[in-house]
């Protein structure tokens, strides 16, 4: 049986402050027998028998089995019954025109809430502030359907006393509303605010359009975290230095304020925030392996592979060990100088020639509303 008290204490707790060896104990005494619930689906069931797995005879959580990310486009992986699901959260369709599926019950959508909470206030505080949205309002629409970049703005949203959306949705495209972002200036310049945005958003119809039109912001108290679409930017030849000291050029602010963070639809709730030293880190209810792209196996420091997202928060759904498309760097464990403990990392890139499955960079192929 689950240790739900244990679940509980690792989500809501303070984050950052277990060492990785201990961290590693809980999580696995935890997962085991969510492994166990797992094989009620039958397409788990096919996969870990096929794959030989043996759950009693997993003794580290770089041997529990993951499934890879594009399984959620091609296979019902729900664990709790029809009628118990409250949400479904959707990927972007791109090149196969079919979205990854995952079926939420309210056991586990009120847990990745917190989960996003706890890690969220370790870098934000628990202050609530007006929140201005580089999107426009139909991307958080009502529903029990939702869409990566809903989910994201709703996330984060639960710090906001107040929203406002600056984007206008036009023929399908977003185009900035320069009056209503002047308004917002004009009326929130002095207070601290937060602001939120997919990457290529942010990027491709706000920082440019505003640099182009030689407009610049007085917003200095802010906090700008933005995620997704990374692979667009990078073949334009922007990268994270770039973007993070035009942001804070044109919003009049330091560059430390721009904040990037990277998760993922079939992993909700768990985000990896950059620190002031530019590192990924780890929630205490999450753990992140980054595997060799040949082999497989864990990587050493210093190291790239693909990133493999592992998870206690899903009951619904196998949300314990996901395989990424994704490329990171391993940093290191429990040594940040940023002093928080568990590992830390580095986003680097899509795998070349992955199909490119994120919301964020679905809008830059295809420069729609998803």
């Amino acid at each position: 049986m689950e240790d739900l008290e244990l679940i509980d204490e690792l989500v809501l707790a303070k984050q950052f402050n277990i060492e990785q060896e201990k961290k590693e104990k809980l999580l696995l005494n935890i997962i085991l027998p969510q492994l166990e619930r797992n094989r009620e689906n039958v397409n788990i069931e096919a996969m870990y028998t096929k794959l030989g797995i043996d759950i009693s005879s997993i003794k580290t959580l770089e041997q529990v089995p993951y499934i890879p990310v594009n399984m959620f486009k091609c296979f019902e992986l729900r664990i709790c019954k029809k009628e118990q699901v409250v949400r479904v959260l959707q990927s972007s369709a791109t090149t196969t025109g079919i979205p990854s599926k995952i079926y939420l019950d309210k056991k586990t959508s009120i847990r990745q809430s917190q989960g996003l909470i706890s890690t969220l206030s370790s870098f934000l505080g628990n202050k609530r502030r007006t929140m201005l949205i580089i999107d426009n309002a139909d991307s958080n629409k009502k529903g029990d359907s939702i869409t990566a970049r809903g989910a994201a703005i709703r996330g984060i949203s639960t710090f906001a006393s107040k929203t406002f959306y600056v984007m206008d949705k036009e023929k399908e495209g977003l185009n900035l509303n320069i009056d209503k972002l002047c308004e917002f200036e004009k009326k929130y310049k002095d207070e601290e605010i937060l602001v939120y945005g997919f990457t290529y958003i942010v990027w491709s119809k706000f920082l440019k359009v505003l640099k182009q039109q030689e407009i610049k912001l007085n917003i200095p108290k802010l906090k700008l975290l933005h995620s997704g679409g990374w692979k667009k930017l990078i073949s334009q030849k922007v990268e994270k230095k770039v973007f993070s000291e035009t942001a804070a050029q044109i919003f009049n602010t330091s560059a430390s304020n721009v904040i990037d963070f990277y998760g993922m639809v079939e992993q909700a709730g768990v985000v990896f925030i950059d620190c002031q030293y530019g590192h990924k880190h780890v929630p205490n209810f999450a753990e992140v392996i980054i595997r060799d792209i040949q082999t497989l196996q864990e990587v050493k420091f210093g190291e790239e592979g693909l990133i493999e997202v592992m998870s206690i928060l899903g009951t619904s759904y196998p949300s314990q060990a996901i395989l990424t498309e994704d490329i990171g760097e391993y940093i290191g464990i429990d040594d940040c100088p940023c002093g928080r403990r568990g590992k830390y990392f580095r986003f680097k890139s899509r795998v070349e020639k992955a199909e490119i499955r994120g919301c964020g960079d679905t809008f830059a192929e295809r420069e729609v509303g998803i």
